[in-house]
């Protein structure tokens, strides 16, 4: 698919406001390629499905160092500024180089990071040998109750620092309804541009790879054809921030809204 085409695909989804702002961001970008390794993933998500969890799992493997949101303007910008690099091009070779391994390259997608990917032309020369991974989660009150609470306190990550504390009376039904709906329509958009492309993804969920963190990781090496390693090592240095309170929240939230559990 070439990349005139990925850019339209992608604006029909987010719209040509986000779509003008993401190039904005990223600034003029050469028309040199990124150099890429063999094998590339694409985890796409929505909000607070455990992403962080299942991209650590898998940077522990000798086949990636780190999988993250590389294509992210924000995180292209602050590595262009650290390293002196002249454009977001240059900051994101030096995140394939150093986040992947000869082996393999690995990121985490929103449509944000789609449409960078994209705009750099990266998307396209790597789409041929690119696996998608989908990650879900069962309880998706559970997850629009988690992404209302990061929301608001400020606090999207264990190791993030700061935030506002969030108590029992902060609790917002309709703020968690529009969180579920949002959440919903990520998963439908993603699932749709995967077989506008004409690829397949392979469906994971958060509570399977909590279960089974090793089989997670073998099924992934098995979609890219790497070899399984014989062991897997699932500390990955994260803290759960569910809580009571997003007990209770989730309780409340079924009893209010019981056509939406």
């Amino acid at each position: 698919m070439a990349r005139a085409d990925l850019l339209a695909l992608i604006e029909s989804y987010i719209g040509p406001e986000r779509m003008a702002a993401i190039a904005a961001a990223l600034g003029d970008v050469p028309a040199r390629p990124l150099d890429a390794p063999p094998k590339i993933a694409a985890m796409l998500f929505a909000s607070r499905s455990g992403s962080s969890y299942a991209g650590r799992l898998l940077a522990n493997t000798v086949y990636f160092n780190q999988v993250g949101e590389s294509f992210a303007p924000d995180q292209l910008a602050a590595i262009a500024e650290r390293r002196s690099f002249p454009d977001s091009h240059s900051a994101a070779q030096w995140m394939i180089g150093h986040r992947g391994t000869p082996e393999a390259f690995g990121y985490k997608a929103g449509f944000t990071v789609l449409a960078a990917a994209a705009h750099l032309g990266f998307l396209d020369r790597t789409l041929a040998r690119t696996q998608f991974l989908l990650l879900l989660r069962r309880d998706r009150v559970a997850q629009a109750v988690s992404l209302t609470k990061a929301e608001l306190s400020g606090r999207f990550h264990s190791n993030q620092q700061g935030g506002r504390p969030v108590s029992a009376s902060d609790y917002d039904g309709d703020h968690i309804a529009r969180n579920l709906d949002r959440i919903e329509r990520n998963e439908r958009d993603f699932a749709d541009f995967v077989a506008q492309i004409g690829k397949a993804a392979l469906i994971v969920y958060y509570e399977d790879i909590c279960a089974e963190p090793a089989a997670f990781v073998g099924s992934m090496c098995t979609l890219l054809d790497l070899p399984v390693p014989e062991t897997v090592t699932t500390d990955v240095d994260l803290e759960i921030l569910r809580d009571e309170i997003s007990e209770e929240w989730s309780s409340r939230f079924r009893e209010d809204q019981p056509h939406r559990a």
